[in-house]
């Protein structure tokens, strides 16, 4: 091996091979050999090494005789429960959810509370006209017409009439 697998990018599979041992014969004389000048791969190799001897070590809990018939009952059960339990004891994470529900609790108490409330709305009345103030208008108009001062918008239509 003349450069190391580090830097031409098989570092992964060579070493990993190596420490699970199913390097071909030639592959893993040529890697030892890289070992005694790399001290990069040295260590990987030996954190590699150490790993597949722990697991080889060790010893997985023996499984219980009914574990399948187990796991399909609670599997049953789970699915004949409330859709709403099955959201609410889901192994899922309340956290995200709480600063988007804040978020919007806070904008709608802006709008609550900033939002114009509607007072009263004036009437639009008109003004009451009695009897009495029209005759004394009527009369008026007459006698200013009687003393030649007329409406201005009068005089303009009788001087377009000659």
């Amino acid at each position: 091996m003349r450069d190391c697998p580090l830097t031409n990018g098989n570092s992964a599979e060579l070493i990993v091979g190596y420490g699970a041992r199913t390097l071909a014969p030639e592959m893993e004389m040529a890697f030892e050999r890289h070992l005694l000048t790399c001290e990069a791969c040295r260590e990987l190799a030996s954190a590699q090494r150490e790993l597949w001897s722990a697991l080889d070590a060790w010893t997985p809990v023996p499984v219980s005789a009914n574990f399948d018939e187990k796991l399909y009952q609670r599997i049953r059960m789970e699915e004949q429960g409330k859709w709403w339990q099955r959201l609410l004891w889901a192994n899922w994470s309340w956290r995200p959810a709480m600063p988007v529900a804040a978020a919007c609790a806070a904008l709608i108490a802006a709008f609550v509370l900033k939002s114009p409330t509607p007072g009263p709305v004036p009437e639009l009345t008109q003004p009451k006209v009695q009897i009495q103030q029209v005759e004394r208008a009527l009369d008026d108009i007459d006698m200013l017409d009687k003393l030649g001062f007329a409406n201005p918008s009068e005089k303009t239509s009788s001087t377009e009439r000659l």
